[in-house]
């Protein structure tokens, strides 16, 4: 009996050990030098409510807050990798959305090496991108609906990780920087509501790999780019842009196009553009780009188009 005792200890130690490893694996910590780098990225931000005495990778409220139907542009959340085999947990994503920030892009975010994500959208954060970001390793990068000013830095064509960059609805001027056509792994472009000058670089047309491009209420001078390398486009948006006519026949090889909207093109008048093949179209805006003639038949083909 002492012996069936004996082992039924040793048998609840051993769970219990591996139980409580688990436990802590699951909630495990940051670094130091992680935590570090988030202070001085609250600061920076002028973030005052991260509370420090709590863990950020435990799913905690003041880390992490769940979405709220009746809050969709809110979203206060650090998400954590705590899948490393030494038990400890990385920074992976930071999402600061509608949080009135009016502090600065933090440079800090350059000492989260693991960091793939940030949304910092709807705030009112001043200053321009940090030259500490182009050493990031970072593939979503959110920071539209800011008070972000001055041209793009040609740094930010180091970000090559990028799979995503939205900068619209801020203050950026000047032309845009031919280096973004280093990003070639860009799936989502957004540079609406900005006041970007010059022509489009023709080095972007190593973005191959876009599906939506947003460059809406902007100062761009020259003809409409042909766009003819990105055939995976789903969104093409060119309203209000500054640029001439006519709408490239290039535009007939967007057959995965599912949203086209072109507005005010200066310059003179031209035939409709060639959408025949674009049968998965849902919303199509072709206003004030001097088109002349009849609408085509090939118009009322588009079954799934719900917008015109």
């Amino acid at each position: 009996m002492l012996r069936s005792s004996n082992l039924f200890l040793i048998f609840y130690t051993i769970v219990f050990c591996f139980t409580a490893g688990n436990i802590e694996a699951q909630s495990g910590q940051l670094p130091k030098d992680e935590v570090e780098a988030l202070k001085e990225i609250a600061t920076q931000l002028g973030k005052k409510d991260w509370d420090f005495k709590q863990n950020p990778c435990d799913g905690n409220s003041n880390w992490s807050t769940p979405k709220r139907n009746d809050m969709p542009l809110y979203n206060n959340t650090l998400v954590c990798n705590c899948t490393s085999p030494d038990g400890l947990c990385h920074v992976q994503s930071i999402f600061l959305k509608g949080q009135d920030l009016a502090g600065v892009l933090p440079a800090s975010l350059a000492k989260l090496p693991y960091l793939k994500k940030i949304d910092f959208n709807r705030n009112f954060l001043s200053g321009t991108i940090p030259p500490e970001w182009a050493s990031t390793k970072l593939e979503f990068m959110v920071i539209s609906t800011n008070r972000l000013a001055g041209p793009i830095p040609e740094y930010i064509g180091n970000m090559t990780s990028l799979t995503v960059m939205s900068l619209e609805t801020n203050l950026f001027n000047g032309s845009f920087p031919a280096e973004v056509g280093n990003l070639v792994n860009l799936q989502n472009l957004v540079l609406s509501a900005n006041n970007f000058t010059g022509e489009w670089p023709v080095e972007l047309n190593n973005l191959t790999k876009l599906i939506e491009l947003r460059m809406s209420s902007n100062s761009f001078v020259g003809k409409l780019p042909n766009f003819e390398s990105y055939k995976n486009l789903q969104m093409l948006e060119i309203q209000g842009s500054g640029f001439e006519g006519p709408i490239p026949p290039s535009v007939s090889n967007f057959t995965s196009l599912t949203e086209l909207r072109i507005s005010d093109l200066k310059g003179g008048t031209s035939e409709f553009p060639p959408l025949r093949n674009m049968t998965g179209m849902t919303k199509l805006v072709l206003r004030s780009c001097n088109i002349d003639g009849m609408i085509p038949d090939f118009v009322a083909d588009m079954s799934e188009l719900r917008f015109l």
